[in-house]
């Protein structure tokens, strides 16, 4: 019984700190703000976990981070040889990759936003700009294997990361702003065709 009650203490600390890392950001979070959504004293928290950093990846975990990614490069990479994704049909493996990736996201809303939009001063905090880069990189290599020619000139890259800092950016607000499992998917599958629309004019 003991072991139950602490676990789940523990789980509501994580809990919390997940909904006040979301709402204020890994650098504005307090460990006192954290305890007061736990309902738990201030001190008490530290029964359970040593400092801010240690809760947060808790939180946050690498099996977390790792799965993210993995997800997001399998659904660039179904793209490969795929010119036009409106020709695709429901079962082809670019839809099913996205949907992977979207109920991942939908599950782990919390955890999407932390990773993507709040994790300053963490030691996540360059994880979005990384995965930006990679993103371009994974975009020109598509566009490239279509059509050889394809130039990257530095208008087009400048372009190309404020396309992909605004996709990311527009992911967190989503998530931010809806809750609902049913808006998130009529705002991220309206967002997705804005998005390889505009990849296919600058780069196509």
């Amino acid at each position: 019984m003991a072991q139950y009650l602490k676990d789940a203490v523990q789980e509501g600390i994580a809990s919390a700190a997940l909904k006040v890392f979301a709402l204020k950001g890994y650098t504005s979070a307090t460990m006192a703000e954290i305890a007061k959504a736990a309902r738990i004293s201030t001190g008490n928290i530290y029964r359970y976990y040593e400092n801010k950093s240690v809760l947060f990846d808790e939180v946050v975990s690498d099996d977390f981070v790792r799965t993210f990614t993995a997800l997001l490069r399998q659904r660039v990479k179904s793209l490969d040889g795929v010119s036009d994704v409106r020709t695709l049909g429901p079962t082809a493996a670019f839809h099913l990759a996205s949907e992977e990736l979207l109920r991942f996201c939908i599950d782990h809303r919390l955890r999407v936003i932390v990773l993507l939009g709040r994790a300053q001063g963490s030691r996540h905090e360059e994880f979005s700009e990384r995965l930006v880069q990679e993103l371009i990189q994974l975009a020109v290599a598509h566009f490239r294997s279509l059509h050889p020619g394809t130039r990257v000139t530095e208008t087009t890259r400048f372009n190309l990361e404020r396309i992909y800092r605004n996709l990311v950016g527009a992911l967190v607000d989503i998530l931010t702003r809806f809750e609902e499992e049913p808006l998130i998917r009529e705002a991220v599958e309206g967002y997705s065709r804005y998005h390889l629309a505009g990849l296919a004019s600058l780069l196509g």
